[in-house]
């Protein structure tokens, strides 16, 4: 079984737009970091649980 597909011309400014729109986002998402008060949150159930979240 074998894919075939008719290949898609795109204007290069259009590529050079999407590889541009792709390196934001990704430096985006790179900067993203979870608040302190999140982990704060996380380690106070954890030691009210008296368990990882990781144990079965």
């Amino acid at each position: 079984m074998q894919i075939q597909s008719d290949p898609v011309v795109l204007p290069s400014k259009e590529v050079v737009e999407m590889v541009q729109a792709i390196r934001m986002y990704q430096q985006q998402i790179a900067r993203l970091q979870t608040p302190d008060w999140v982990n704060d949150n996380i380690t106070r159930v954890k030691d009210y649980a008296q368990r990882n979240f990781v144990d079965f």
